[in-house]
């Protein structure tokens, strides 16, 4: 997490940048190795803690979810990468591996991932970085990541043939996220020309980068 220093006559500004699986030793070698400037940057113009306790289990929607809502798993509600969902007698898959996707259902794992696990599964009474920043009137946005909630509603975009493809067989509803809201070629704000391929791995950093 780093700010910007506050400009004259305008708001400072906050960018949350989750790289995720990166170890302590890992970001200080390769700063150290003279591989990774931009965030020696942040380092030495911020304050590096090295010594946070992650969420348990430490797995990505667990974990975002924590830094998304400032809680643990006992308060946003989302408990694993995949659990049994006792009120609805299924297991949620939110796409640990492919095998475990095709074996509950692509359509129930992706569903469950990019819709349920922001609008159902994650609990009303821990919001989100984005809900807090849209309740004081703070302009939001946001790119392709896990945990997106917040107060403006987005319908899918249609915007290239690959959305509109996947719209048309598994992508039809709103979500409700930042103002600002680029996820996965599935919604967008306004019409930039950027392309994630459904943010698949390999596209998302770019995809960021150029919205």
């Amino acid at each position: 997490m780093s700010s910007r220093p506050r400009r004259s006559g305008g708001p400072s500004k906050l960018v949350l940048a989750v790289i995720d699986g990166l170890r302590p030793e890992a970001l200080e070698r390769a700063v150290a190795d003279g591989r990774a400037p931009s965030l020696a940057a942040i380092m030495e113009r911020g304050s590096y803690v090295d010594d946070c306790a992650a969420a348990f289990p430490s797995v990505t929607p667990v974990c975002t979810s924590s830094i998304a809502t400032g809680t643990g798993p006992a308060d946003h509600r989302i408990p694993a990468m995949n659990w049994f969902h006792r009120g609805e007698g299924r297991y949620v898959e939110y796409g640990s591996s492919f095998q475990a996707s095709r074996r509950v259902g692509i359509h129930v794992s992706l569903t469950d991932t990019i819709y349920n696990l922001n609008l159902a599964h994650m609990s009303r009474a821990t919001p989100t970085v984005f809900e807090l920043l849209d309740d004081a009137g703070v302009r939001t946005a946001g790119t392709t990541f896990l945990v997106y909630r917040g107060r403006h509603r987005h319908v899918p975009t249609g915007e290239s043939a690959l959305a509109r493809l996947a719209g048309a067989t598994l992508f039809r509803h709103a979500v409700w996220g930042p103002r600002e809201f680029f996820y996965a070629d599935l919604f967008a704000t306004r019409k930039t020309g950027c392309r994630s391929q459904l943010g698949l791995p390999g596209a998302r950093d770019a995809h960021a980068g150029c919205e």
